[in-house]
């Protein structure tokens, strides 16, 4: 597989960020802004040798966007978020409290939904709209390479939460039905935590109503 994928963790809940690149051209793809990653997402993607092209942003939850302001400064590229989230981003944190700390508001260049494609070298990721722990949330397949960049849809053993402001079980599980039904082999990446794959969930999956 060209595709290179590293997760590289932060905020308190170690939310993944994701260093997408494709190992032929050298063009890379960032997935999400964790808090306090940008300089490390930075360093990585020079050392390597990478060229970051844009920033795709899954959802609007706070985790997911802290450091996108900070991120997209330090790589000098384009934000992509999700359609639909435009007021999210502009307020994060509104809906949810107790935040020590504030977040900048997330202006995106772009948006994208479903049946949208993001172009990485000689891979083309889908957009999937996935609504249920967010109601804008989008996740990123690549059918070829048996990729799925998850944000906080799946997880090994279960699924995003659905008792946050926004969140709906029902439109959760039509989700997951959508997801139950790519090949087995496809590799997941999750929001947070360590990967999966669609046939290792495959039991609860079947469960799903």
């Amino acid at each position: 597989m060209t595709l290179r994928i590293e997760a590289i963790p932060g905020g308190p809940f170690e939310t993944n960020v994701y260093l997408v690149a494709d190992l032929e051209s050298g063009e890379a793809l960032v997935i999400d802004a964790a808090q306090d990653t940008a300089e490390t997402v930075r360093a990585a993607a020079a050392e390597r040798g990478w060229t970051v092209g844009r920033i795709v942003i899954t959802h609007s939850h706070w985790d997911h966007i802290a450091d996108a302001v900070a991120m997209k400064a330090a790589l000098g590229v384009p934000l992509a978020g999700p359609k639909g989230a435009a007021e999210p981003l502009a307020n994060p944190g509104s809906f949810f409290g107790g935040l020590d700390f504030e977040i900048p508001p997330v202006a995106p260049d772009s948006w994208l939904g479903e049946g949208d494609g993001v172009v990485l070298g000689g891979h083309r990721f889908a957009v999937l709209h996935l609504p249920g722990h967010e109601p804008y949330h989008i996740a990123l397949h690549e059918p070829e390479a048996e990729v799925l960049l998850s944000g906080d849809v799946l997880f090994p053993n279960g699924h995003g939460r659905t008792d946050l402001p926004g969140s709906d079980q029902a439109a959760m599980n039509r989700s997951l039905r959508r997801l139950r039904d790519l090949p087995a082999g496809t590799t997941v990446y999750p929001g947070h935590g360590a990967p999966t794959t669609i046939g290792a969930e495959a039991g609860w999956l079947a469960e799903v109503p």
